[in-house]
C-alpha cells in the first residue's frame, strides 16, 4: 500500500495552501463560528420580526377596512373571496393597488385613496398575497370553461339531452334521461371509465351537475369540486371554513348545488348560502340564512327560478323554526321568506297548543319543484318538534309534514296538503315532489306525485291541492285509511307510549329522502323502498306529570326484520307494477332512461341496472362503499355516460339500526364513478387528466 501524503510547511503535497490544525487555531475557528451563528440568528430574528410586524399591520388594516364585506379570512361575505388562487393569478400587485385606491365602479367596493397612504395600501396587498399562499392550490393546469346556464336554459332543461342542469335534472324532478345509447341490449358492455376520489370523509349524498363538459360536485363538510368530465381531472376545489360550533342532524352532509349563468349556489352547515364562480370556485357572495344558536343548518340543494335562488333550512329535530327563502342570484339579497310555522296571530297558529309554535321544527331540508305554467313552487316540510311527544304540541301542527304550494314571485301560500297531521313518528314530509300530467278518465290532470315516509304513495292535483289518491306501498299500521277530505284516519293504538308500541313503517319510513324517478315511456315511478317497523316510545309531558322514572323518547327497530325493495308504481293509479327485494333497506336515489333502464345503488355498494318494464337485474358493479346518492346520465362528444357517487355516511342507523345489524360496520368511501359502453382502444387516447 502507498503511504498517505503528509503536509509540510503549510503546503499539501500538491503545493496547495493548507491550514494548521493546532489547538489554538481550532479554538479561534469555534469562536468565529459561534459569532457567525449569533449574527445569523439576529438577522433571522430581525427579518422575521419585521415580516410579522408587516403581517400584523396588514391584518389590522384588513380587519378595519375589508373584513366586514370579505370576511375575517378574506374568503368572502357580501363581497367576493380574495383568497382564490386562480383569481389571484389574474391580478398583479399594481391591479390590486388600483382597486384598493380607486374602488370598483358599480359595486359596493369603495376607494381608500383618501383614507390610506401608499405604504398602507401596499401592506394590504402583501396581506392579500399571504391569503393566497395559504389557500387551496390547483392540482392541475386544466381550466373550467365559462358557463352560461341562463334562466331560459333552465326552463328548457327537460329538452336538454346532453346536460344535467339541476338536482332532479328538470323542474319537474323527473330524474329521467332521454339518452338511449346505453340500453337493455348492451348494458352488459358498460364498464367504469374513470373515478374521482374527493378525499373528504363522512359520506357522499349529492347529485352532481353536468354542464358543458364539467361535473360540479359537493361533498360533506361543504367542499365543492369542478371536474373535467373527459378525464376525471380536478379543475378547482372549494373548501368552506366552518366554525367549530355547529348544530346538525344526521351527518355533515350536502345534497347538491344549483347553477345560474356562471354561478354555483351551495347551502352550508353553518346556515349560509354561498355563491361560487363556476369557472374558478371563487366565492362571489355569502349570506346568512339563520343562526347556529337557533339550531339551524342547511344541507338542501337550492333551486333557481328566474333570477331567484330558493333554498330550505334544516333543524327540525331541535327547537327551531323552519322556512323557505328566495334570494337575488346576483347579490344574495333576500327577496321573501315563507315561515313553515305560523307566528303569533297568524292564520293556523291555532293548530299549535299554547306557545309550542315558537320552536316547533318544520325544517325544509330537501329540494323543491316548480311548475312554470302555474308559477308555483312545491316544497315538502319536515316534522314538528319535539318529534315523538305530541302532548307538548297538541293540534295538527301546520305546516309540518305538508307540501306547500307557493307563488314563485312572492312566496305567498296558495295551498297546502298535510300528509301526517300531528306527526308523532318523525315521518317528516320533505321527500321530493314529482310533477307529472296524468290521464285520468280521459282528462289531463296536472298532478304531483309523492312517496312519503309515512308509507303512502300520493297523487295530488297540483293546481288546487286536492287529493287524487293515497295508497300504501309498504306495511302501514299507523292509519286506517282516509276520510272523504283526504285526511288520514289515525289508528289510536299507534300513538307512542311510555311502554312503547310497534308501528309500521319505522321513522325512516317506507321511503327516505333519496329520490325516485319517473319514465314518460313506461309511465311508471321507480322508488327505493324501506321495510323496517319500529317500537315508538314517549316519555314526555304525560310521563313527567305522572312522576314516572325518566326514560327515552324515540324509536328502536325490530331486530333483523328490515329489508328493502326497488319498486315500480303505475303513476295513474298508484298500483304496484313490480318490485325486487333487497337484503338491506334501499337508501340511494333512482335514475330512469329512454334506454329502458332504471339505475340505483344500495347501502352495500352495489350499483345496478334494472329492466324498466319488469325489474330484471341486467347489470351490477360493486363500488366498494354504500350508496346514498342518486345517479345521473349525460352525453359528451357523442357518448353517453352514467355517473354515481359512492360513499356511505349520514344517519345510517336511522334507516337500518337493529333491523339490519350487518350495516353497523359499513365501509365508508368518497368516490365518483363514471361508466360508459366499452370501447376498444379507448385507453390509448385516455390521458388520466394530465395536461
Amino acid at each position: 500500500m502507498s503511504e498517505l501524503p503528509v503536509a509540510t510547511n503549510g503546503l499539501d503535497p500538491n503545493g496547495l495552501a493548507c491550514v494548521s490544525s493546532s489547538p489554538l487555531m481550532g479554538k479561534r475557528r469555534q469562536a468565529s463560528g459561534r459569532l457567525l451563528l449569533f449574527i445569523a440568528t439576529i438577522v433571522i430574528f430581525v427579518v422575521r420580526a419585521r415580516a410579522e410586524q408587516e403581517a400584523d399591520a396588514g391584518q389590522k388594516l384588513f380587519g378595519q377596512h375589508c373584513a366586514v364585506c370579505h370576511g375575517s379570512f378574506g374568503e368572502g361575505g357580501s363581497g367576493p373571496d380574495l383568497t382564490n388562487a386562480s383569481w389571484q393569478a389574474t391580478v398583479s400587485d399594481a391591479d390590486l393597488l388600483h382597486i384598493i385606491g380607486g374602488g370598483v365602479r358599480g359595486t359596493a367596493m369603495p376607494g381608500f385613496a383618501d383614507r390610506l397612504d401608499s405604504e398602507s395600501m401596499r401592506s394590504l396587498v402583501r396581506h392579500l398575497r399571504r391569503f393566497a399562499s395559504e389557500a387551496l392550490q390547483p392540482v392541475s393546469q386544466g381550466k373550467a370553461p365559462k358557463s352560461q346556464v341562463t334562466s331560459e336554459r333552465l326552463l328548457a332543461a327537460h329538452r336538454d339531452i346532453d346536460n344535467w342542469l339541476m338536482y332532479g335534472r328538470d323542474y319537474a324532478n323527473l330524474r329521467f334521461s332521454p339518452l338511449e345509447q346505453i340500453n337493455r341490449e348492451n348494458i352488459k358492455n358498460v364498464v367504469p371509465i374513470w373515478s374521482f376520489q374527493t378525499g373528504v370523509p363522512d359520506g357522499l349524498q349529492a347529485t352532481p351537475l353536468f354542464v358543458d363538459g364539467v361535473i360540479y360536485l359537493s361533498t360533506s363538510w361543504n367542499h365543492a369540486f369542478a371536474i373535467d368530465a373527459r378525464t376525471g381531472a380536478e379543475l378547482w376545489h372549494y373548501k368552506r371554513r366552518l366554525p367549530e360550533k355547529l348544530v346538525f342532524c344526521c351527518g355533515p352532509v350536502n345534497r347538491g348545488l344549483a347553477i345560474l349563468n356562471g354561478t354555483l349556489f351551495m347551502a352550508t352547515l353553518d346556515a349560509h348560502l354561498v355563491a361560487l364562480d363556476a369557472q374558478t370556485g371563487r366565492a362571489r357572495w355569502d349570506v346568512s340564512l339563520g343562526r347556529i344558536e337557533d339550531n339551524l343548518s342547511a344541507t338542501a340543494p337550492p333551486i333557481v327560478v328566474g333570477d331567484r335562488v330558493l333554498v330550505g333550512i334544516a333543524g327540525g329535530d331541535y327547537a327551531s323554526r323552519g322556512f323557505i327563502d328566495a334570494y337575488d342570484a346576483q347579490n344574495g339579497r333576500r327577496l321573501w321568506r315563507f315561515d313553515t310555522i305560523p307566528k303569533e296571530n297568524e292564520k293556523n297558529v291555532e293548530t299549535w297548543s299554547g306557545d309550542s309554535y315558537k320552536g316547533g321544527g318544520g325544517g325544509t331540508w330537501m329540494n323543491g319543484s316548480y311548475d312554470p305554467e302555474l308559477n308555483l313552487i312545491y316544497w315538502g316540510v319536515g316534522n314538528p318538534y319535539p318529534d315523538h311527544d305530541g302532548d307538548a304540541r297538541e293540534g295538527d301542527n301546520l305546516y309540518t309534514d305538508c307540501v306547500v304550494a307557493l307563488e314563485a314571485d312572492t312566496g305567498r301560500l296558495r295551498w297546502h296538503y298535510q300528509f301526517t297531521p300531528h306527526d308523532v313518528w318523525d315521518y317528516d314530509g320533505v321527500n321530493e315532489m314529482v310533477l307529472v300530467d296524468l290521464d285520468l278518465q280521459g282528462q289531463k290532470t296536472k298532478a304531483l306525485l309523492h312517496a312519503d315516509r309515512n308509507g303512502h304513495f300520493y297523487a295530488i292535483d297540483r293546481g288546487n291541492g286536492k287529493l287524487i289518491y293515497a295508497k300504501p306501498f309498504v306495511r302501514v299500521t299507523w292509519t286506517r285509511g282516509f276520510d272523504s277530505s283526504g285526511r288520514p284516519l289515525v289508528n289510536p293504538e299507534a300513538i307512542p307510549t311510555v311502554e312503547g308500541v310497534t308501528v309500521c313503517p319505522g321513522a325512516a319510513g317506507g321511503k327516505e329522502w333519496n329520490a325516485m324517478a319517473y319514465s314518460p315511456g313506461t309511465q311508471m315511478v321507480y322508488l327505493p323502498v324501506i321495510e323496517n317497523c319500529a317500537v315508538f316510545l314517549n316519555n314526555g309531558v304525560k310521563a313527567r306529570q305522572l312522576n314516572l322514572p325518566e326514560g327515552e323518547s324515540g324509536f328502536r327497530y325490530l331486530p333483523n326484520q328490515a329489508y328493502g325493495k326497488v319498486m315500480a308504481i303505475h303513476a295513474a293509479t298508484g298500483e304496484l307494477a313490480w318490485e325486487v327485494k333487497t337484503r338491506t333497506p334501499m337508501a340511494g336515489g333512482m335514475l330512469a332512461t329512454a334506454g329502458g333502464l332504471v339505475f340505483a345503488g344500495d347501502p352495500e355498494g352495489n350499483f345496478s341496472a334494472y329492466d324498466a318494464k319488469d325489474g330484471r337485474i341486467l347489470w351490477s358493479y360493486q363500488t366498494g362503499s354504500g350508496i346514498r346518492a342518486a345517479p345521473i346520465s349525460y352525453r359528451l362528444d357523442g357518448r353517453q355516460y352514467i355517473a354515481i357517487l359512492s360513499g356511505m355516511g349520514g344517519a345510517v342507523g336511522g334507516f337500518t339500526g337493529a333491523g339490519a345489524p350487518w350495516m353497523k360496520n359499513y365501509r365508508s368511501g368518497d368516490a365518483l364513478y363514471v361508466f360508459a359502453l366499452f370501447e376498444p382502444g379507448a385507453s390509448k387516447r385516455y390521458h388520466a387528466g394530465a395536461h
